[in-house]
């Protein structure tokens, strides 16, 4: 969502801030007192800081509104009207509202391919929103097919950056599944591209056959394939490596049992219902590539459910600082990440209300790029 605030303030003057005036200005514009711009912004202001607050579910009423009162103003505003179904669909994940998820997504990317031209970045950007949608909701066959379609429409309408971020995604999806072969032979294809000599297309190439080979390889390879890619200058470590988390035995017992119909191993009581369990981790990306310092910053309460995404933080790896980033950054980087555990709304045997339950696994955002000093 903090991308999402920053694209729509380049487009206008008006500068929203936090604190009162920004829910005064909400408040405008649930009046009927703004236009879908001005609205888009305050509204996803607002839901961004009570996301951070981890009022999820206010933030998910906000946002429902704001689509609501702007959603039949998509052919004269349709980046914001976009950007508020984008917002929308963040917090409905990490609140487990999958249902709602699926239709945002779906309504961000018809907005956007509706009232825009076929070759707008923004178009572009929304290419492969819907494979990430699939792949977040567990489902990579899906999101392989719909990759898949979508580089070869974008190659036989002479959309090359479109077909090459959709061919990447096929290349990491099988990377994350372990399927080598393939994303070896779709990244030999993809390299032979004229648009892979373009230097953000060269390094991301690069960082993917990395990744492909670290699969195999034990750490000290890894840390000398790290060293030979570098980051030629690049602002921002790309992740290279990082371990599968560790599942709670209870949650993987339950989440076997649904998958073959039959009732949790260890039922929720009839009354209950997961409230959601977030934090905020800070950590360290040093010079080479490790984490270091990797801490709970904030989060709601009893956050022992957050020992496995310590631990995954811990053994990631990143791309390493050139000479001259080390040299003047030499405690590297400083990011933030919000974990929320992964939620859904599930019909118990012999129950008749959906409730929110956990079932394995966490939503991850980049809070970065919003200011967030690391501790003294």
């Amino acid at each position: 969502m903090i991308g999402l605030l920053l694209l729509l303030q380049v487009q206008s003057a008006d500068i929203i801030v936090t604190g009162p005036r920004l829910v005064e200005a909400q408040a405008e514009c649930a009046a009927g007192g703004c236009t879908p711009l001005r609205d888009a912004q305050a509204s996803i202001a607002l839901a961004e800081a009570q996301f951070r607050d981890g009022r999820y579910v206010d933030a998910k009423k906000l946002l429902a509104s704001a689509i609501t009162r702007n959603r039949d103003h998509a052919a004269e505003a349709p980046r914001a009207v976009a950007a508020l179904y984008e917002a929308y669909a963040t917090v409905t994940l990490h609140e487990g509202d999958q249902d709602e998820y699926r239709r945002a997504v779906r309504h961000q990317v018809d907005t956007l391919r509706d009232n825009l031209p076929a070759g707008d970045p923004s178009v572009i950007a929304a290419t492969t929103a819907m494979g990430d949608m699939w792949v977040k909701l567990g489902n990579g066959r899906q999101a392989a097919a719909i990759y898949r379609s979508l580089e070869k429409d974008a190659l036989d309408a002479g959309q090359q950056r479109a077909a090459m971020l959709a061919g990447m995604k096929v290349v990491w999806l099988a990377t994350a599944r372990s399927n080598k072969s393939e994303a070896l032979r779709k990244l030999d294809q993809l390299e032979k591209r004229p648009l892979a000599a373009d230097p953000g297309f060269r390094i991301a190439l690069r960082v993917l056959r990395l990744r492909l080979a670290a699969l195999d390889a034990d750490d000290a390879s890894v840390t000398a394939l790290i060293g030979e890619l570098g980051r030629s200058g690049d602002a921002k470590p790309l992740l290279v490596s990082a371990p599968p988390y560790d599942l709670d035995a209870v949650i993987a017992a339950n989440s076997a049992a649904r998958r073959f119909g039959g009732p949790d191993v260890v039922p929720m009581g009839l009354g209950s219902t997961s409230s959601i369990q977030w934090a905020d981790i800070g950590f360290w990306i040093r010079p080479d590539g490790r984490t270091a310092e990797v801490e709970i910053l904030r989060g709601s309460r009893s956050l022992g459910w957050a020992q496995p995404a310590l631990d995954q933080i811990g053994a990631r790896r990143y791309t390493a600082s050139s000479a001259a980033d080390a040299e003047t950054s030499p405690l590297g980087s400083y990011r933030v990440e919000r974990f929320t555990r992964k939620y859904k709304y599930i019909m118990q045997s012999g129950q008749l209300v959906y409730r929110r339950t956990a079932i394995g696994g966490f939503e991850v955002i980049d809070l970065t790029d919003a200011p967030a000093a690391p501790p003294s």
